[in-house]
């Protein structure tokens, strides 16, 4: 099951604990991923495919739990590079969340219409 976490931090703080973040997953997900290659290589040679593609599989399995962290990540940093864009260009972040608003109702009210 998926769950979505909210987490707060200090907006300069972003980089760095995104860089925390990555350190955790360096350190407590991608070792899970080698062991499960290395138990896949020892199946091999020892001619237990079925204990090989188990492996692989689990190693699959890890490596899509590290993709989605990544693209988290990476949707993270790139919010915070656009945001503080705009703050050095002036542009207040209350004004995004005014357009937005003024978007969602425009798409809001277009679907309606198509519904009808």
């Amino acid at each position: 099951m998926k769950v979505t976490l909210s987490y707060q931090c200090e907006f300069s703080d972003i980089p760095k604990t995104v860089c925390e973040l990555l350190g955790n997953l360096k350190e407590n997900d991608i070792p899970a991923v080698v062991i499960e290659v290395q138990d896949a290589i020892l199946s091999s040679n020892e001619n237990n495919m079925s204990e090989a593609l188990g492996s692989i599989d689990q190693a699959r399995l890890e490596l899509t739990k590290i993709d989605q962290k990544l693209l988290d990540y990476s949707s993270i940093l790139a919010g915070y590079a656009k945001a503080d864009t705009d703050i050095k260009m002036g542009i207040r972040p209350e004004e995004h969340l005014e357009k937005e608003e003024i978007i969602n109702d425009q798409v809001d009210s277009s679907s309606e219409s198509e519904s009808e």
